[in-house]
């Protein structure tokens, strides 16, 4: 069976200019790894089981264990207090920052501006730290707890806060109390750990031609949220751990933290239906997902899918960006498990769709909400500082308006939604993120 998915993988990266791609399936314990394509279309590299892409958000996770881990040793509780671990920490609104919790930042809830720059020419031991000493400049869109917005920025205080707590630097934290346990020996987060290795290049598609590029997309800074490279043999054990608690040395958290990582423990608007911790959680049909992806400014994505009630997990890692990873999560579901999405419901329309239209801004770029007929036309406009790196645009979302104020896709999937908080801010909350209007 795996045959027609290989012939899928290679079909789809060529139609859709993925230059490379790695897929790993653990199947009742069983694993299976598919490659196609080449890590650099400059070298002609092919992919292999060894070759380390940029997982993007998934390392978000990857902190959580961390901090999951010290919370079991005691070090502190989802409920502590930031400040209590942080003093030094200053955030925009004092009554916000006397309100934080560990979980906020776990489940996306911190109310901060959750995507914020980076720096890429820093990569010096103290760079995280300077990161954090400027999160007094952000501002405070909601108050912590109120609303699941995707933050970026959240994550990276957790990873500093685990650094401080455990007296180490964050990317040896990770290692010793993650990645050394489960036996991810190819997984880094420094350039020049990955030039060592086979790795993967970004590719960004210039006259139909997928070019690698221009820029690495990592920052030291961003580690927490976003910066591990790995293997889909490593994202395989990684699997395996979260899937099954198993591990190739002494399990990082014990049996019930890593079930209640997979509990939701705030509700959230579609395409999800909770957030644990920090893992996004939705069913497919009857069967329940807990997953993440990542996303390297387009340039490199991955996906990791866990269904512990069907003991199957999927992982896609790309060096382009496409639909591909989704496609072929999809594939295994309905193919491995005989699992598909239900049918949409039929929604009634939105009475006056014009009252949403306008600008919503997301700090690194702003969602255009436009109408076309029956249709409202999402288009994202990256800052011109990010164009000007070479950056690629985000895609159009066309989708309708229901009179529940759900965004969906032609499939009838809901992929956003318009809401209103109790200080009256309008936001547009898709791709996880509550941009406020402006």
């Amino acid at each position: 069976m795996l045959d027609a998915l290989q012939e899928l993988l290679d079909d789809g990266a060529r139609e859709m200019n993925v230059p490379g791609v790695a897929v790993g399936i653990l199947d009742r314990g069983t694993e299976h790894v598919l490659t196609t394509g080449v890590a650099s279309t400059a070298t002609g590299a092919p992919v292999t089981a060894d070759t380390l892409f940029a997982i993007g958000s998934t390392s978000k996770t990857v902190t959580a264990t961390a901090a999951m881990r010290l919370i079991e040793q005691g070090a502190f509780e989802l409920d502590t207090r930031v400040a209590e671990l942080l003093p030094d920490l200053r955030l925009a609104d004092a009554e916000a920052l006397d309100q934080l919790l560990v979980r906020h930042l776990l489940t996306h809830s911190g109310g901060f501006l959750g995507d914020i720059d980076d720096d890429a020419e820093d990569w010096g031991p103290d760079a995280l730290r300077k990161s954090i000493a400027g999160f007094g400049e952000l501002p405070q869109l909601f108050p912590p707890g109120a609303i699941a917005s995707y933050s970026n920025s959240g994550l990276r205080l957790l990873g500093h806060l685990c650094a401080v707590v455990a007296g180490r630097g964050f990317e040896e934290l990770i290692t010793e109390s993650v990645l050394a346990p489960l036996g991810m020996t190819d997984s880094v987060y420094f350039p020049w750990e990955a030039i060592t290795r086979p790795v993967a290049t970004g590719h960004v598609v210039v006259d139909g031609v997928a070019t690698p590029a221009p820029v690495w997309g990592l920052a030291r800074d961003l580690a927490p949220e976003g910066g591990l490279l790995s293997s889909v043999r490593d994202q395989l054990r990684y699997a395996r751990f979260h899937l099954r608690g198993e591990a190739e040395g002494s399990a990082p958290i014990g049996d019930e933290t890593r079930r209640t990582m997979q509990r939701a423990h705030i509700e959230v608007g579609p395409p999800l239906e909770g957030i644990g911790l920090p893992w996004l959680l939705t069913h497919v049909g009857d069967a329940r997902v807990v997953r993440h992806g990542g996303n390297i400014s387009n340039l490199q994505l991955s996906e990791m899918v866990l269904l512990p009630d069907h003991d199957l997990a999927v992982t896609v890692l790309t060096n382009g960006a496409s639909g591909l990873g989704p496609q072929v999560v999809s594939w295994c579901l309905e193919n491995l498990r005989g699992i598909r999405p239900a049918p949409a419901d039929d929604v009634e329309p939105h009475p006056s769709p014009d009252d949403v239209l306008g600008r919503y801004d997301v700090n690194l770029w702003q969602n255009v909400v436009t109408r076309e007929q029956d249709e409202i036309v999402i288009t994202p406009e990256l800052r011109q500082d990010l164009i000007d790196l070479g950056l690629p645009s985000l895609p159009t979302v066309r989708a309708t308006l229901g009179a529940d104020l759900l965004l969906r896709d032609p499939d009838g999937r809901a992929v956003g939604r318009f809401l209103t908080a109790a200080d009256g801010t309008e936001f547009l909350h898709m791709g996880l993120r509550a941009a406020p209007r402006i």
